[in-house]
């Protein structure tokens, strides 16, 4: 697979608009309908639309492949908390140029 940070960042906006969307069914579900069965519709509901947020995501990482070693170019999120791994993601959100955590190359990502 080659690298696409346009894709990257459609997807992981698409993953961030399905989670809205989830947590707004869950809360909408739990207000009007209420009860057990308003209960059982949100949680269902949750766990579906979550899911394909989850898959955007997961799909969106998969196109953070560096072009010249074929490692991903950044770490996830979930593994890493460190600035630079963060700026390196604000970078590839806004088109800038990043480099490789791996091999140091400098990549455009427009």
């Amino acid at each position: 697979m080659k690298s696409d940070f346009r894709k990257f960042r459609l997807y992981c906006r698409l993953g961030i608009v399905f989670m809205a969307l989830a947590m707004v069914a869950f809360v909408c579900c739990n207000i009007f309908i209420g009860g057990a069965l308003g209960a059982a519709i949100a949680v269902t509901l949750l766990i579906v639309v979550g899911a394909v947020a989850a898959v955007f995501e997961w799909s969106a990482y998969d196109n953070l492949l560096c072009p010249k070693c074929g490692q991903r170019v950044a770490i996830p999120h979930r593994d890493s908390f460190d600035k630079e791994n963060h700026a390196r993601y604000r970078a590839i959100s806004k088109g800038e140029p990043v480099v490789c955590v791996h091999c140091g190359a400098k990549i455009e990502t427009k």
